[in-house]
């Protein structure tokens, strides 16, 4: 009876649910193609958040669905489509590979935009094109993939933040791009991790950048993390191991030809040989041998998961990644540690509500990477092969400096060799490596809560509250050490300890109304922000410690009686409004106006407040009836936009007159102002104007853009000088400006033949720039310094920012004749100390003398040129991928020998000098008494910085759909790859690619820290 009823109630209930037009709908998705299962694939109930992913098979299914509902089926790189239920219980879709992809949407300032719509300058990266060659940092994500953004490593030692140009150099100050991430501004992403971000969208041109006003002069990298979409729970791990190694060393001088050449040096300076040549050397060593550390390892752990049901969904991740350099090993590491949780949470039909929030812990020790002073890479290529790199020899350690000084010794006990030849700052590197322990650590906790109401339809109300914390720490421990008679600490050691708490809140409210009359499409954006940044900071220090290990030192167990302490803090404030009206006809023409006012706190109160407006169009040509359906042309669209934007990044309380403490007279210790105040400084201003296409061919398998922009960035935000009676520093002022002019051009071909896909693309730009506008007397700016030579850049009107400043030569003197033939107009030589084998400068100005006033132009470090090409294939489970990017046109200032000191190193190029008539016309002679100063900053430190670089290689295989099904997983890719693996240049140094210390501090060489060639394995798997 009770079975009779039970079935009386399920046909009760089944009719119920039919009648009420419920059921359960389940199928296959597949590609249209190759009819492969598509994994991970979307589908969505249309107009809810109800929704589940296909699993290893491509099927799927979703319960309690209206018969007269409709699905969404979406899958990256596929066409979106929606299919109605129609009552139908089983549903199997095939889609169609996306080769236009122009109904995405592209991250914008406050929301998204349909792609096709866009009518600014905006380049994007995905998490796909992210996973398929992994970065060590967010930054490297943009190298040579996005055309007008220069990305350049700044050095191989892990941690390092690459630099980032947009558009060229816009600015004497600070020329970094703003990062939002999530919506919050941040003042740097290291603490990211890669495997975290969903997108980057990099807002080039003003009209699209204008948004965010105040702080996009220097463009704006939109970052996304990953969320969810629901659906059922999935789980990733990926890890990976690598090794590095160097990849180039430098041909030094072995120990006969150095003997050789340092006596000859003497000998040509009329002093004695130091030199025996019939005795046996007892070294030989290679510094760079005994520098650089064997497969220094990296690794990389990441578990991922993400999921949720109707009303929620969540996406969470662990991360771990460690790296030790190829230089000091332990002494240059970065670790990592990273969580995040981001949610999201559908209340009603008219609130929503969610959280993004990542948490990272930072560990980094560094040496230094780009020194001409204590750099272990620098004393390297300068130290002689004639010392050892341990004294073992009793006669030495028994004699000064070994037995009185503390000289510098290993874990082991043995005691590092001290060069009798060369003195100055050129020490052994390993023992200055010994002598080096400086720590930062950095906890930080990034995140926002937000909500949304839709009072009316299409009508969103968002607050977004969010905020920036990190908390770090620097620790430095001094030991007793002697390195050479220069480089020495035998007074006391020390430890330092600084605390630095950095807060940014920033309160944001947006209203958001999209509505259609017609053909007509309209979106209007107003809204509200408030951002607060204040910093404090504490630093201690104190000496006399009577312990050696430097992760067991603190300040407590110090025992001078001298303390040093300091601290202080600082606060700024941004308050902007800002509005934006997109409207549209038909998808075809659109236009895009944006306004924004911010007012900021580093100006003073007559100048606080800037208004920097945009405007841009565009206009789908291909839409046009006159052009048809067929031809090779599937899509263009071309644009145009306009826009001011600007720059307060000079610090805080500069219009002001601050007092120090510092000041020294008679002994006395006082107070003075520390500048000049000066309340009219205002913003920078960044006016740009570009121009550009989008366009599709051939059944839009080949897909490209093309810009042209010209920016001007004027009131430039610098220190002008004033006379020395004034007796203090100089304020800031707005004087100045700079121009970049540019053409960008991206190309890709995306083709699938049966199992076979594959793309190829290429990009590359164009930029020129130039100092117009200088406000000083003497229109000149100067630059960054190398050795004891002072600036060898600078800025100059109608010039580039940084160029490169010394002497131009004209080759070598041969003989005498020549000597004398170099003349003035009055007929008396120009360089009457030179001799035969000495350079031969050129008298630019035509004074009759070679002086200071002859410097010049010599070379440029930026690129006229820069590109990037990537290749992706995959056939069946097998997929392989390389990436290149290079630069042309930029020079590099191969400073990394000290021509300066006697007995240091040199390359094998010196063995090409100059001994004799017709020997050489390049490489003077060599000696140690320079009259003629051959050795100062000249042309023949300029050498071409341009390369190609196979920067990324890689191939994997993930395991078919039936041996995952018995394993359970859904997807599981293994994979091989190498990194920096070939590198074309005519570059002599260690390395081409040398990023920016400042604006004016770029392509200088002093012994970069050369990036290493990396070979990795990993995997990745989804449950």
């Amino acid at each position: 009876m009770n079975k009779i009823r039970y079935s009386m109630w399920c046909c009760a209930m089944l009719m119920a649910t039919i009648s009420s037009g419920q059921l359960s709908v389940s199928g296959v998705i597949q590609d249209a193609l190759t009819g492969e299962p598509i994994i991970g694939g979307t589908i969505y109930v249309a107009g809810s958040s109800d929704g589940t992913i296909t699993d290893i098979d491509g099927t799927y299914e979703l319960n309690q669905v209206s018969s007269t509902d409709s699905l969404t089926i979406s899958y990256v790189g596929y066409l979106t489509k929606t299919v109605a239920v129609n009552g139908r219980s089983v549903i199997n879709v095939n889609l169609s590979v996306d080769n236009v992809q122009l109904d995405e949407v592209v991250v914008v300032g406050y929301g998204r935009q349909k792609k096709k719509l866009v009518s600014g300058a905006i380049s994007q990266v995905k998490a796909e094109e992210i996973q398929a060659t992994p970065v060590l940092r967010v930054e490297q994500a943009l190298q040579g993939r996005t055309p007008g953004v220069q990305v350049t490593n700044i050095s191989g030692q892990p941690g390092d933040e690459p630099t980032v140009r947009i558009r060229g150099i816009g600015t004497t100050g600070n020329s970094k791009p703003l990062y939002i991430v999530d919506g919050i501004p941040v003042g740097g992403i290291d603490y990211l991790n890669p495997g975290d971000i969903e997108s980057i969208d990099v807002l080039k041109d003003a009209a699209s950048a204008a948004i965010y006003g105040s702080r996009a002069a220097n463009g704006v990298v939109l970052i996304t993390t990953k969320g969810s979409n629901g659906g059922k729970m999935s789980v990733t791990y990926d890890t990976y191991y690598g090794v590095q190694n160097a990849r180039k060393n430098l041909n030094m001088l072995g120990v006969e030809d150095y003997r050789l050449i340092m006596n000859e040096g003497a000998r040509n300076a009329g002093l004695t040989e130091p030199f025996d040549l019939q005795e046996v050397p007892r070294n030989n060593t290679n510094w760079q041998d005994e520098l650089f550390v064997s497969n220094a390892p990296m690794i990389s752990h990441q578990l991922g998961v993400q999921g949720g049901g109707e009303k929620s969904s969540y996406a969470a991740s662990l991360s771990y990644f460690t790296q030790e350099g190829i230089i000091g090993g332990p002494k240059s590491q970065f670790d990592r540690y990273t969580a995040r949780v981001n949610s999201n949470h559908k209340v009603n039909s008219w609130l929503t509500f969610g959280n993004t929030l990542a948490y990272t812990h930072l560990i980094k020790r560094g040496i230094g990477v780009n020194q001409s002073f204590n750099g272990a890479y620098s004393s390297a290529l300068n130290m002689d092969p004639l010392t050892p790199v341990f004294e073992t020899r009793d006669s030495e350690l028994s004699q000064y400096p070994y037995n009185f000084e503390p000289v510098v010794t290993a874990a082991d006990g043995g005691v590092y060799g001290i060069s009798r030849f060369v003195n100055g700052e050129v020490v052994n590197p390993l023992a200055l490596l010994e002598t080096q322990n400086q720590e930062t650590r950095k906890d930080q906790l990034v995140g926002s809560v937000f909500g949304t109401i839709e009072p009316i339809k299409n009508l969103k109300i968002k607050s977004n509250l969010g905020i920036d914390l990190a908390y770090v720490l620097d620790d430095s421990f001094r030991p007793l050490f002697f390195l050479n008679g220069a480089q020495l600490n035998d007074n006391k050691t020390t430890v330092n300890k600084g605390i630095n708490r950095y807060y940014t809140w920033q309160w944001e409210n947006t209203a958001n109304y999209d509505f259609e009359v017609g053909d007509h499409s309209f979106g209007v954006l107003a809204g509200i922000s408030a951002l607060e940044f204040n910093t404090e900071n504490l630093f201690g220090s104190n000496g006399n410690v009577p312990v050696d290990d430097p992760n067991n030192v603190y300040l407590d167990l110090a025992t001078d009686t001298i303390w040093q302490a300091f601290g202080g803090a600082a606060h700024s404030a941004l308050y902007s409004l800002f509005s934006r009206v997109n409207y549209s006809y038909k998808d075809k023409y659109s236009v895009t106006a944006i306004l924004r006012r911010d007012g900021s706190s580093k100006f003073g109160p007559g100048n606080r407040f800037g208004t920097f407006p945009s405007v841009g169009v565009a206009w789908v040509v291909s839409d046009e009836d006159f052009l048809g359906n067929e031809g090779v042309l599937n899509f263009l669209k071309l644009r145009a936009s306009w826009g001011i934007n600007g720059n307060q990044e000079i610090g805080d309380y500069q219009f002001v007159s601050p007092l120090v403490n510092n000041r020294g007279y008679n002994g006395q210790i006082g107070v003075s102002p520390g500048f000049l105040a000066n309340e009219d400084i205002g913003w920078e201003e960044s006016t740009q104007i570009d121009v550009g296409a989008d366009f599709g061919f051939f059944d839009n398998k080949l897909q490209g853009s093309l810009d042209y922009y010209q920016k001007s960035t004027d009131r430039l935000l610098e220190r002008v000088a004033i006379p020395g009676h004034v007796g203090n520093d100089p304020p800031f002022q707005n004087v100045g400006s700079v121009e970049n002019s540019g053409v960008e051009l991206a190309l890709s071909w995306r083709e699938t033949k049966g199992k076979l896909s594959y793309t190829v693309g290429i990009n590359g730009a164009y930029n020129s720039n130039e100092m117009t506008s200088i406000g000083n007397a003497e229109k000149v700016i100067p630059g960054a310094a190398w050795a004891l030579a002072g600036a060898v850049t600078r800025s100059a009107e109608g010039l580039p920012i940084a160029y490169f400043w010394g002497f131009e030569t004209d080759g070598l003197f041969q003989n005498e004749g020549d000597v004398f033939s170099h003349i003035n107009s009055a007929g008396d030589p120009l360089q009457p100390l030179a001799v035969p084998g000495d350079v031969k400068f050129v008298d630019v100005n035509g004074d009759g003398v070679i002086d200071a006033d002859d410097r010049t132009k010599i070379g440029n470090p930026t690129p006229d040129f820069t590109f990037g090409a990537n290749v992706n294939v995959e056939y069946g489970n097998v997929d392989f991928s390389m990436f290149w990017q290079g630069t042309q046109g930029n020079d590099i200032f191969n400073g990394s020998q000290r021509q300066d000191l006697r007995y240091t190193n040199r390359t094998t190029a010196i063995l090409d000098r100059w001994t004799g008539e017709g020997t050489s016309n390049s490489t003077p002679r060599y000696t140690w008494l320079d009259v003629n100063n051959n050795y100062r900053v000249s042309d023949l430190y300029i050498e071409d910085g341009s390369f190609v670089r196979l920067k990324n290689i890689q191939i994997g295989y993930t395991l078919p759909a039936r041996l995952l099904k018995k394993l359970g997983a859904d997807v599981w890719r293994f994979y091989v790859s190498a990194e920096n693996l070939l590198t074309f240049t005519a570059y002599t140094g260690a390395d081409p690619e040398i990023g920016s210390l400042s604006s004016f501090d770029i392509g200088i060489d002093r012994g970069i820290y050369p990036q290493p060639r990396i070979y990795r394995v990993g995997t990745s798997v989804t449950f």
